[in-house]
């Protein structure tokens, strides 16, 4: 298979990552990943349940996962998580990737996690509109997300076809 093994997206919550990496994984023909639900998988505990152990628990089994996946000899799409840049292990292993960071603003991305997942988000829960949760978010993590990233393509108004659509102009692929 030519071309690059793995290919990543990062972003907010709520930026469709999840959504858009299966479909990404179908037009390539490889294989998806969403981080998230691996970690779900092998602990037997949600994200949720993880964060109440404490965050650097969860981020430790975040970077686990990320680097068997990118050590791997399959050739993946995956989705990372919103936090995935927090530690500089992670940083340093997605630059085995391509990575594309899908933007949304915070109220397009409030508005998609409105519903019974949006509970299950740790670092959302709190006081005050979920778009301002997210604004906040956003602050800390563009820099990262910007540095880490190949391609950027803004996710707002788009259908997670146009979106895959937009990554593979972006990124040059089939």
């Amino acid at each position: 298979m030519e071309g690059p093994r793995f290919f990543c997206l990062i972003g907010l919550s709520g930026s469709g990552k999840s959504t858009v990496a299966p479909l990404l994984a179908q037009r390539l023909r490889r294989p998806c990943v969403d981080l998230d639900r691996e970690i779900e998988r092998r602990s037997g505990r949600s994200v949720a349940l993880l964060f109440e152990e404490g965050e650097d628990r969860f981020r430790e089994l975040e970077s686990r996962a990320l680097r068997e996946a990118l050590e791997g000899t399959e050739s993946l799409i995956l989705a990372c998580g919103a936090g995935i840049l927090e530690r500089g292990e992670n940083r340093e292993l997605l630059t085995r990737a391509q990575v594309v960071w899908l933007t949304v603003d915070p109220e397009t991305a409030a508005a998609r996690l409105q519903g019974p997942g949006a509970a299950e988000r740790p670092l959302l829960k709190g006081a005050g509109p979920l778009a301002e949760r997210l604004r906040t978010l956003l602050q800390a993590r563009r820099a990262g997300y910007a540095a880490a990233a190949h391609a950027i393509v803004d996710t707002s108004g788009l259908t997670p076809e146009e979106v895959v659509d937009r990554i593979a102009e972006r990124l040059a692929i089939a």
